[in-house]
């Protein structure tokens, strides 16, 4: 399969601190490539240059054969390239349905300077509630975002990703204060995503990863030391060592 997002020799020093180091990766189109390491390895800094977050020092980003390393962060979703689970997206004292349809609208390009027009447009409100069912969440379609419990919150955060219709979603750690139910439930979900897109993911549940992933790449110090199948990397030695000492649930 050739790569829909290409990572090459990466590298971003803060000080001394070296939270990127000649870090490579290639992501298929409909491919779920896991990233995991220790704590401290550099993997939410990867993610976020990756994002447009951070500038790199070094390297390149290449999405579909293009270099997209100087494009700003808000312009990446517009070629294909989404973030989840970022809270600051969620306007809380709205609806899960009326989030959706900012996040359609902005997509669009439509003004949502003026609500109510906007909360009675079904061409917004109809894909917003399509959405919500895909990640369990219609029936609290009406409910307020300061309502949702963490996990609940979590899965209107994947929504909001999927709703910018971007063909490479980068989810970093969904399962973060997440129980064993909810975890389950977001395992499930993501499952139902395989296929469809290209899924870069972030993950200290190591039994999420390995239920998920169709290949996973180890990150220590910033380096990207190894790339395998499920079946390479948890036989491997270097993994274990890198690992040793360390939680990962």
């Amino acid at each position: 399969m050739s790569a829909h997002l290409s990572i090459r020799g990466l590298e971003k020093s803060f000080g001394a601190v070296k939270a990127t180091n000649n870090a490579n990766l290639e992501l298929a189109a409909g491919e779920l490539h896991a990233i995991i390491g220790p704590n401290g390895a550099g993997k939410s800094t990867l993610i976020a240059q990756i994002a447009g977050e951070i500038r790199p020092d070094k390297g390149q980003i290449l999405l579909g054969g293009r270099d997209i390393t100087a494009v700003p962060a808000h312009e990446r979703p517009r070629l294909g390239l989404a973030r989840s689970f970022q809270v600051s997206q969620l306007y809380p004292e709205f609806s899960l349905l009326e989030n959706l349809a900012v996040a359609i609208a902005a997509r669009e390009g439509k003004s949502f300077g003026l609500w109510k027009p906007l909360s009675r447009d079904r061409s917004l409100l109809d894909p917003a509630f399509a959405y919500l069912q895909q990640v369990g969440l219609a029936r609290r379609a009406e409910d307020r975002v300061s309502e949702l419990s963490h996990g609940e919150r979590r899965q209107l955060e994947l929504a909001l990703a999927l709703a910018q219709e971007a063909s490479v979603l980068l989810l970093d750690e969904p399962m973060a204060g997440l129980g064993a139910e909810e975890s389950a439930r977001m395992t499930e979900q993501l499952m139902a995503l395989k296929g469809r897109y290209a899924i870069l993911l972030v993950e200290h549940d190591m039994d999420a990863v390995f239920a998920l992933a169709d290949r996973i790449t180890v990150l220590v110090y910033g380096e990207t030391i190894l790339s395998g199948s499920v079946e390479e990397i948890r036989g491997n030695q270097l993994v274990r060592a890198a690992y040793l000492g360390e939680e990962h649930a």
